[in-house]
């Protein structure tokens, strides 16, 4: 078995190499990519039966999921985003983004008046579908993430038969994500060219 020493740092050195990739793409391209791979998504099966969806807000540089919200909710689905709290994620019923306000990471989330309001709370046991970032994926589900872990344990909360979906670009997928114990594979992987099972 591998050193977890070993595995962190091969987990930071393609960090690295990702990070460098994604801030020489240029914005264009990732907004023109970000189309295209929600196009999939929406041919997806379970998405498209999904009555309620999580889905993260986009960060500069990720498959952008603003669009894809607003749609989400005029097409009626419920829609639930995630947001940070100490060391978890939290979950909230998104309406629209007037509503979120710069939090974590610069990550957009809802501003505190809204956060604990009986009716914009979600639990886990509600979701249909997960929509997941990640920095890169590989075609059995391994999922690099930016090394706080706020995902894998708020993943570790679902029933398995909540689809867990990955939402990344062609070039973030790579030959092998180095994984540890506690690091929460994906089902699916959509990029602006396919859906891969990773099952």
């Amino acid at each position: 078995m591998e050193p977890l020493q070993e595995i962190l740092a091969r987990k930071q050195e393609l960090r690295r190499r990702l990070r460098a990739v994604q801030s020489s793409v240029p914005q264009e391209w990732i907004e023109a990519a970000s189309r295209l791979v929600v196009s999939q998504l929406k041919s997806f099966p379970p998405f498209r039966a999904a009555n309620t969806v999580m889905c993260f807000v986009s960060l500069p540089r990720e498959v952008c999921t603003h669009e894809l919200l607003q749609e989400m909710r005029r097409e009626a689905k419920n829609v639930v985003i995630p947001w940070c709290e100490s060391t978890e994620l939290r979950l909230f019923r998104f309406r629209n983004f007037d509503e979120l306000v710069p939090g974590t990471l610069g990550i957009l989330e809802p501003a505190e008046w809204f956060r604990t309001a009986v009716d914009r709370v979600a639990t886990p046991e509600e979701l249909d579908v997960v929509l997941v970032p990640g920095l890169g994926f590989d075609r059995r589900g391994g999922r690099l993430g930016r090394g706080k872990g706020y995902y894998d344990r708020f993943l570790k909360q679902l029933s398995p038969r909540v689809p867990k979906v990955g939402l990344a670009f062609e070039w973030q997928l790579v030959e092998e994500i180095p994984m540890l114990p506690h690091d929460i594979r994906m089902d699916w992987i959509v990029t602006e060219k396919n859906i891969y099972s990773c099952h």
